[in-house]
């Protein structure tokens, strides 16, 4: 079994990760109500899963500062709740690059691109998942790995199901992918 330790996991996606990962009989770590990602803490762990926000910090200096603690760690694996607007549509364009994206939420959205992209610049272990529209539907018990879609709603159970999956059978690396309702 996996040493997880789980940031923001009194938020609403965290929560329901380290549940999930606790349920499989992974240690599990939650550190909550502290929107900052600390290095001393995540060390000796075999992952990281940051699902943090601080929406009165700067994004791009939030998310950028978030990042660079999480690889700083030496955390075996980091995964990174991302948000669907970092994703590219059928047409290879990210929804936030889209004309139609409102401009007041394009900071946010960026800052979590900045994030990524410390992240990518690294030599950690990573990967960033992503709803593939909204949280909200009713949990299932499954879910798909799929593309851009507004309308979808995803139960945060499902994703955290996602999320502990991929920690036990890592599929994806180095990519930010979509999980979708099934």
């Amino acid at each position: 079994m996996a040493k997880i330790v789980v940031f923001g996991a009194s938020g609403q996606a965290g929560r329901r990760i380290a549940a999930a990962a606790e349920s499989r009989g992974h240690e599990v770590t939650r550190v909550g109500r502290d929107p900052g990602v600390r290095a001393d803490v995540a060390a000796g762990h075999d992952v990281a899963v940051s699902a943090v926000v601080d929406l009165s910090r700067d994004p791009s200096e939030f998310y950028t500062s978030t990042a660079r603690a999480l690889v700083a760690s030496g955390v075996g694996r980091v995964i990174l709740v991302g948000i669907y607007t970092l994703l590219e549509d059928s047409a290879g364009v990210r929804v936030v690059d889209g004309p139609d994206f409102p401009a007041e939420y394009r900071p946010f959205c960026l800052g979590h691109a900045a994030g990524v992209e410390v992240l990518a610049a690294s030599d950690a272990d990573w990967l960033v998942m992503s709803p593939v529209g909204n949280f909200g539907g009713v949990a299932t018990g499954r879910y798909a790995v799929g593309e851009v879609d507004p309308a979808d709603e995803l139960s945060y159970e499902d994703f955290a199901v996602a999320v502990v999956d991929e920690i036990e059978t890592p599929a994806h690396r180095l990519v930010q992918i979509g999980i979708a309702s099934a």
